[in-house]
């Protein structure tokens, strides 16, 4: 008998045409559509349609953040654009397929739901959203980066010698020759990525391991680095 079955089900699944990547833009609407329809997206399982030509895969790490933060889902993409399927696939997000033709194509009616005045206080009220820090400039040897309470994202090159710490996930986009230190308040489900792995030392949550030489199969490729069974595991994507 198997143990496993298949159940066609019919909750919403959303799909959100994302048309620019300003993330500040982002923040805003996101913040806005989940905060004022909590009752329809809250958990809500969600697909992001990507046209933008110049979307790049920091900025669709940075949106999953986003939508995170509002307690929404993301569970895949649809894109043209191979980097963001590449990372989509990295990141376990499903790729769908061609979107909706615009003749079947509809809107979903979102619904602007009054928010009952209570006199308990809600801890969630005055939460900011911690969009990851983002270091676009290069970080040069013997400087320190440090990102408190969020996740990092890197855009250029981190040169020997450098410290990158940060207490949730690090993404590096370009070559990195220093030490990156992610979930150093003991975050285990703390990730890295590197784009072009030459680092001298990583580690999450605590447990590390130095290089005085990269190993031919890391060296100059795409890393993914997380935790499994209280030791690094280094995957090349």
């Amino acid at each position: 008998m198997n143990q496993i079955e298949v159940i066609t089900q019919t909750e919403a699944l959303y799909t959100l045409r994302v048309l620019t990547n300003n993330t500040d833009v982002l923040v805003k609407e996101i913040t806005a559509l989940a905060s004022s329809n909590k009752a329809q997206f809250q958990h809500a399982p969600v697909i992001l349609e990507i046209e933008a030509q110049h979307f790049q895969a920091n900025e669709l790490a940075v949106l999953i953040e986003i939508l995170a933060q509002n307690e929404m889902v993301a569970v895949g993409i649809r894109s043209r654009k191979q980097e963001l399927i590449d990372f989509a696939k990295f990141s376990g997000l499903a790729v769908f397929g061609k979107s909706l033709s615009k003749a079947s194509k509809s809107k979903i009616k979102v619904k602007t739901v009054e928010q009952p005045v209570s006199s308990v206080p809600n801890p969630h009220q005055d939460k900011a959203y911690q969009a990851p820090k983002i270091i676009a400039n290069k970080v040069y040897s013997f400087q320190q980066i440090t990102s408190h309470d969020r996740d990092l994202v890197l855009l250029s090159n981190v040169k020997s010698g450098a410290d990158i710490m940060s207490f949730g996930s690090i993404s590096a986009y370009k070559e990195v020759q220093g030490n990156l230190f992610a979930g150093i308040q003991g975050d285990e489900k703390a990730t890295i990525f590197v784009q072009s792995f030459n680092a001298e030392l990583v580690s999450i949550a605590g447990v590390y391991k130095k290089f005085d030489v990269v190993p031919t199969k890391l060296y100059a490729r795409s890393v993914m680095i997380d935790l499994l069974n209280d030791q690094l595991r280094f995957q090349i994507i």
